[in-house]
C-alpha cells in the first residue's frame, strides 16, 4: 500500500453499549451504534457499540482502529486484507477497513467537509449507514 498520502482521520473504538449517551447513531445495517467525541489532543473518537447479530467481522466489533484519509481508496485497497468490503455508506463518502501488521486500519475517500462528516444529520442519514435499513 502506498502510504504517503493518507492522513489521519479518527480513531474508532469498541465500547459496551452502556458507555454510549442518547445521542448516538444506529446504524441499521451494521447493527451498530456509533458516538462522536474529541479527545485531549483535538483526535477525533468515534465510539462503536455493536447489537447482537451484527454483520461486521468480530475483529471490528472488539478492537480499535485507526483511520485514515486517501486520495484514491482504489489504489490503496490493492493486494491489502480486506476484512469491511469497499462501500459508501453516504454520498461522497466511501471507507473500507484492512488489516495491517494484525492492526485495523479503516481507509477513507471523501470530498465532503469534516462538518458534514460529523456533524449533519442530513448528509448522515441520506445514505445507508443511518438511513432506513432498505434506503
Amino acid at each position: 500500500m502506498y502510504s504517503k498520502d493518507l492522513v489521519f482521520h479518527h480513531i474508532g473504538i469498541p465500547v459496551d453499549k452502556s458507555k454510549l449517551s442518547k445521542q448516538a447513531r444506529y446504524s441499521p445495517l451494521f447493527k451498530m451504534y456509533s458516538e462522536e467525541g474529541i479527545n485531549a489532543l483535538g483526535l477525533h473518537i468515534e465510539f462503536h457499540a455493536f447489537d447482537e447479530g451484527s454483520s461486521l467481522d468480530k475483529r471490528i466489533q472488539t478492537y480499535p482502529h485507526v483511520a485514515f484519509k486517501t486520495e484514491n481508496i482504489d489504489i490503496a485497497l490493492e493486494n491489502q486484507d480486506v476484512i469491511m468490503p469497499l462501500y459508501e455508506p453516504f454520498a461522497g463518502y466511501r471507507c473500507a477497513m484492512i488489516l495491517v501488521n494484525e492492526m485495523l486500519i479503516e481507509l477513507i475517500e471523501t470530498t465532503l467537509p469534516e462538518e458534514k462528516i460529523w456533524k449533519d444529520e442530513k448528509t448522515l442519514k441520506n445514505g445507508v449507514l443511518y438511513g432506513q435499513p432498505n434506503s
